[in-house]
């Protein structure tokens, strides 16, 4: 059910003091990434990879629901799981259909496709070797139109679709979907006619610094060409060593596999890198992060600028230590610079009990990172529906979109340890005028018992 609504008023009063607050934009402008049924607004899709599916268990599925001139609305609304007609396969049990959720318009007709990774799929007799499946959205929401694809050659327990990213690297309008693959990265080219083509072709790319493994993806802009670039992290021999930061460059062609300027040395292969225009030049600037206590203090929230040559010299973090992990960066605000949102799933409540969970944003400007002008965020904050309690792992999941379109990013949390394991999302809007929204599987009239509804939320180009 929807657990409650505030106005935005008390938001941005009493939660943020101004880092979900400010600006206005029309409704009348371009459909904003993460708009499935093209009417202007964003619109939301959460993962519950645990869901049982026709006496399944962890079969899995994926809930969405549409966005509004008031923000996210749980009255229009749709499930999704591999009994769903279009969909490829059938519920088997420990799919985890949902594992990885994002939306992006792969075939450029205007209407965001919905992308779906189940990191459990097996492959004929390959156990967990995991899929991918996009569904293609449409004036209505989502279509019938569905496909599905894997690995090249399926690994047990690799969990293909587990890790993945959407951009458009060659900017023809639509856009690419990169997904890691062990020591590779596959890319499929958004084309027009994608949806007629059950078994894309998927175009291989070795990042910079590996050859063993992949750590994450993202996309970004960091050369200030127009074109998506693919930045990871990743490792030549063991994830314990050192691992390398690097960017393969979007060009006229698709992705290149020629890095884009010098790849950055990690003291270890366990970072994650998120990427966003946080000092408002027109290029997007990367933030390194890793949640293991025992990374040196100056690559923690680390900030490497995005220049036409390529990453700038990383800068380190100026405020106090930040518990978690870097989740996104997304303009928050309205003020034009992207602002660092940092995840703490395992972050204690009030009374000391671990795991509920907690979000901090730090204010982007001209200047980079602003950690004065950090605010904590949870669901024990005064104005932000719901309660904070052990075990809600609030944060575990994070997305950034426009669900409102009124040019701020409103931000999906998820809390997939809520309601004893069956999970939550709360939806933090930016602006007056819309509230704080604590929804579950209820709200869909969907398989609610330890469904972990949240695990996922979607990413959209660019968070």
């Amino acid at each position: 059910m929807v657990r409650g609504r505030i106005t935005a008023a008390a938001v941005a009063a009493l939660v943020v003091a101004g880092a979900l607050g400010g600006g206005t934009a029309s409704a009348a402008a371009a459909p904003p990434p993460g708009d499935v049924d093209g009417d202007g607004y964003a619109d939301l899709a959460v993962g519950a990879p645990d869901g049982t599916i026709a006496g399944q268990a962890k079969a899995g599925y994926v809930s969405l629901t549409y966005g509004t001139a008031d923000g996210i609305r749980v009255s229009r609304k749709k499930g999704l799981t591999q009994n769903t007609a279009g969909v490829p396969g059938v519920p088997e049990p420990g799919d985890a259909f949902g594992s990885t959720v994002a939306v992006g318009d792969l075939d450029g007709d205007g209407h965001g496709d919905l992308v779906v990774g189940a990191r459990g799929e097996s492959i004929g007799t390959v156990k967990g070797a995991g899929s991918v499946t996009v569904v293609f959205g449409d004036a209505k929401g989502l279509s019938t139109d569905a496909i599905a694809f894997h690995a090249p050659t399926p690994v047990t327990s690799r969990g293909f679709g587990s890790e993945l990213a959407i951009g458009d690297f060659d900017k023809d309008g639509r856009a690419d979907l990169a997904v890691a693959d062990g020591e590779k990265v596959r890319v499929v080219r958004g084309a027009k006619n994608l949806r007629d083509t059950p078994a894309p072709r998927l175009t291989s790319f070795t990042p910079p610094g590996g050859g063993a493994g992949i750590g994450n993806l993202t996309t970004g802009d960091v050369d200030g060409d127009g074109y998506a670039d693919l930045i990871s992290t990743a490792y030549f021999d063991d994830p314990a060593d050192e691992g390398t930061l690097g960017v393969l460059p979007g060009t006229a062609s698709g992705l290149s596999t020629k890095p884009l300027g010098k790849s950055v040395g990690l003291p270890f292969a366990g970072y994650v890198p998120v990427a966003g225009d946080i000092d408002g030049d027109g290029r997007d600037d990367v933030v390194v992060d890793t949640s293991f206590e025992d990374g040196p203090e100056d690559f923690k929230l680390r900030t490497f600028p995005g220049t036409a040559e390529g990453l700038g010299a990383g800068t380190p973090y100026g405020g106090d230590p930040v518990p978690g992990r870097a989740a996104l960066l997304a303009d928050t605000d309205g003020d034009s610079y992207a602002d660092l949102v940092v995840a703490d799933p395992q972050a204690p409540d009030e009374d000391g009990y671990n795991n509920a969970g907690s979000l901090t944003v730090v204010p982007g400007a001209a200047g980079g990172l602003t950690p004065d002008g950090a605010r904590e965020l949870n669901l024990g904050t005064p104005g932000v529906v719901g309660a904070q309690e052990t075990n809600n792992l609030f944060g575990a999941a994070v997305s950034a979109a426009d669900f409102d379109a009124d040019g701020r990013a409103d931000l999906a949390v998820g809390a997939p340890g809520k309601f004893l394991g069956t999970g939550a999302v709360s939806v933090l809007p930016a602006a007056a005028g819309e509230g704080s929204l604590l929804i579950d599987p209820e709200s869909f009239d969907h398989p609610a018992v330890k469904a972990r509804f949240g695990s996922a939320v979607s990413a959209v180009p660019g968070h």
